[in-house]
């Protein structure tokens, strides 16, 4: 198996993962918090998602070649940097089971009522598992390069139909209502989900050109946000701040609000399209993550075979959550904002660049000394 992925595959991966995930589950955090101003704190999220993205990208450009479970105890030394392997590890393994467990209590919802939870849960990990199995990294990539635009595409179609309904006066007055420090507080739990290109130090030494990692990483963000962007403000516009903060899916909403022509009206299945093939792009990518990571840092010559133990487990995980409030409110406010974001996506890449920068240093003046 040939685990190697192109700059455009890396750019369809990331902004797959990126772009779902945050319209669904990070809008209404936002617009709780900011309110009318909300559109303001996805440009502050896209500015922390831009700062994760050259920070995982340095970091990558001091050590080509090789990932985070290769360099880490190098920085660190080897027992913490185990340490922060295993924190990382954490933060894959957690994020799975509960991006299942939305992702099993959405379709009960939107489309299959009846259909018990368990069955739906167990459809997707034997698909993650099969796409890891048997395609990897590449096929994974391979598949988000074909789901990526029919995603894009998607979210436009949603938000040029909605132009009839648009209402300026929803979006004013502008930032009198919150001020600096509700538009913060608004941005952080979309810019944990725009953060995903923290992946990027497991992605690099998959790069078939790893020079070129910085620009399509960068697009990706930059492209996500665009988009997410543009849709806070549509829905604000359309739905007003009265309601749309109290709503579970603001965007779902608002694509209910389409009528083309009078006469042409139902488009809900448009937004759980793009969140189906947003899911599964960001768990196949997680479910490889885990399985190449945990084979490599225990030494398992094969990482293949880590998903037979993996699969069971992250599906008896998804099943712990009782309701989508600890599915998703909880796991959000209680780890991915207040713990994955500062230290995952943030602390440990500038740590990671600080000191490998210092230890290559260090490293050529010895050498250069030595050779002296």
């Amino acid at each position: 198996m040939n685990l190697k992925i192109s700059g455009v595959q890396l750019f369809w991966m990331i902004l797959s993962m990126n772009l779902g995930m945050t319209l669904v589950m990070t809008l209404t955090p936002s617009l709780q918090a900011a309110k009318q101003d909300a559109w303001l704190s996805i440009i502050a999220a896209g500015c922390i998602a831009l700062v994760i993205a050259f920070l995982v990208t340095s970091v990558a450009r001091i050590f080509p070649g090789q990932n985070l479970i290769d360099y880490a105890p190098v920085v660190f030394g080897a027992w913490p940097g185990k340490l922060v392997i295993v924190i990382y590890l954490v933060q894959w393994y957690t994020i799975i089971p509960i991006v299942l467990r939305q992702f099993s209590d959405l379709v009960n919802v939107m489309l299959l009522p009846e259909t018990p939870k368990e069955f739906v849960l167990l459809l997707m990990v034997l698909l993650i598992a099969y796409a890891s199995y048997n395609g990897g990294i590449e096929g994974i990539a391979r598949c988000s390069e074909f789901l990526g635009p029919i995603i894009v595409i998607m979210v436009l179609f949603v938000l040029f139909a909605n132009i009839n309904n648009i209402n300026l006066k929803h979006i004013l007055p502008f930032y009198v209502d919150s001020g600096y420090k509700e538009i913060l507080k608004g941005s952080l739990a979309p810019a944990s989900y725009l953060g995903h290109s923290v992946e990027y130090l497991m992605f690099a030494s998959f790069l078939s050109q790893p020079r070129k990692g910085r620009a399509y990483t960068f697009l990706a963000v930059l492209a996500a946000n665009l988009m997410v962007l543009l849709s806070t403000i549509l829905v604000i516009a359309v739905l007003g701040v009265n309601l749309s903060p109290n709503m579970w899916y603001p965007f779902f909403e608002m694509a209910q609000k389409i009528s083309l022509f009078g006469f042409i009206d139902n488009f809900d299945a448009i937004p759980v399209v793009i969140w189906i093939s947003s899911v599964f792009v960001k768990l196949a990518v997680y479910f490889f993550l885990v399985s190449y990571g945990t084979a490599q840092f225990l030494k398992i010559q094969s990482w293949r075979m880590m998903t037979w133990y993996i699969a069971p487990v992250i599906f008896a995980f998804a099943l712990i959550p009782q309701n989508v409030i600890e599915a998703t409110t909880n796991y959000l406010l209680r780890y991915w904002v207040p713990f994955a974001l500062p230290v995952n996506m943030l602390g440990l890449p500038f740590l990671l660049l600080v000191l490998g920068k210092l230890k290559k240093g260090s490293g050529a003046s010895a050498a250069k000394n030595g050779n002296g």
